[in-house]
């Protein structure tokens, strides 16, 4: 493998996982609160598998019907209206909300270290803005400097990991990673937020576009993809659902209240809290540039724009006006939205493509990739994607 496609390689593997590990990952001790360290682990690990598999779909289907093509055009070829329908809805469900979410999340940021100091008038406004003009810029320009841009990010926000990891580990206790009995609705329940913590699949198609020249070993990608998210997460939970006793974790509501409680917990002279704040704000950013590439092919494609300047401006505005728009006026109204991503994940990543696969296999039809597993593996697949959406919906439903 050349230089070149092996640095893409690389850089493939760290979009996939940068898109994954998002500001979302500090939330995931807190649904563990009920069910435990070794419960959590079974679940992800569980989730990890179908995550790879329906990944590996994506790319079969992809490579047989038109390699870089949208799962629009993916859907409409192959499953004629309804697809056609669903693919349209659940990307642009799916996208829309998350860019509003990390929108809000990366203008408080700016805001903070800006606004608050300045006294700038409209200053949140202001700073939504100017972070969606500076991190929407890189993915205006090219998928490679979302790629070098991201690398540096995913380094950085790593190391701020691994400093918060080193701080907690000492003070992981194995009483409080147990729980007696095992729970099954909080079990059901914590299913579609993993689920939703790997959800890279948007970026596929845009990374086969960018690997295109050197499609050999490109599912390898993908399993990596999932594997560094899957062993980040691990550790985090071990660490921090370690150091928390259950009650504490029970009264705990929201990602800030998490890491204050753990520098309070774990007395490190602000070391661990400025870590995790770090950490949290990279991986905001990183995700935000993942979801936001994946979101700007997909419209592109959709609205056949040129790859010119003009064309690339013109998908940016439908890509981050609308996103844009929502923070501004909303700026929490997005949460209730981001309840319901992991149906709209569950459709896009998991029952689209495996429900192409398999009008593709039934007619025969060879691509340049094949999953290397069974016809029942789609099915299986489809019935997890059904799984997600049936969790989703009786939690919504038991909680209200």
């Amino acid at each position: 493998m050349a230089i070149t496609g092996r640095t893409r390689f690389l850089g493939s593997i760290l979009i996939l996982s940068g898109t994954a590990i998002g500001a979302g990952m500090l939330a995931l001790p807190l649904i563990a609160a009920d069910i435990g360290f070794w419960a959590m682990a079974g679940l992800m690990f569980v989730v990890f598998l179908f995550v790879v598999l329906a990944a590996l779909f994506m790319l079969e289907a992809n490579l047989a019907i038109e390699p870089g093509c949208s799962l629009y055009i993916m859907a409409s070829r192959t499953l004629g209206t309804p697809g056609r329908v669903l693919a349209t809805i659940s990307p642009l469900w799916l996208f829309y909300s998350l860019l509003a979410a990390y929108l809000s999340g990366g203008g408080s940021l700016v805001y903070q270290s800006l606004g608050e100091s300045t006294d700038i008038i409209y200053g949140r406004q202001l700073s939504v803005i100017l972070f969606a003009v500076i991190a929407g810029g890189f993915v205006y320009y090219s998928t490679r400097s979302v790629d070098l841009l991201n690398r540096l990010l995913f380094g950085a926000m790593i190391l701020a990991l691994l400093v918060g990891l080193v701080i907690l580990a000492p003070h992981a206790e194995y009483q409080n990673l147990v729980r007696n009995n095992f729970s099954f609705w909080p079990s059901l329940a914590a299913l579609p937020i993993i689920f939703t913590s790997f959800g890279f699949h948007g970026s596929i198609p845009s990374l086969i576009l960018y690997m295109r020249k050197n499609l050999t070993g490109i599912a390898v990608v993908f399993v990596f993809g999932a594997i560094i998210p899957f062993f980040v997460y691990l550790l985090w939970i071990y660490t921090s659902v370690g150091s928390l006793t259950s009650d504490q974790l029970r009264m705990l509501n929201s990602t800030g209240e998490l890491v204050s409680e753990l520098s309070m917990t774990v007395n490190s002279d602000g070391l661990l809290k400025t870590a995790l704040y770090v950490f949290s704000d990279l991986a905001l950013l990183t995700s935000f540039l993942g979801v936001a590439l994946g979101l700007f092919d997909y419209l592109a494609n959709l609205l056949k724009r040129d790859n010119t300047r003009t064309g690339r401006f013109q998908t940016a505005a439908v890509t981050f006006v609308p996103p844009i728009v929502f923070a501004l006026c909303y700026p929490e109204g997005f949460v209730m939205a981001l309840g319901y991503a992991s149906v709209a994940l569950a459709v896009l990543a998991v029952i689209l493509p495996a429900w192409i696969v398999l009008v593709l296999r039934k007619k025969q039809v060879v691509g340049q990739y094949r999953t290397p597993i069974g016809i029942w593996a789609v099915y299986v697949s489809l019935a997890f994607g059904g799984l997600i959406i049936m969790a989703q919906s009786l939690t919504l439903f038991l909680v209200t």
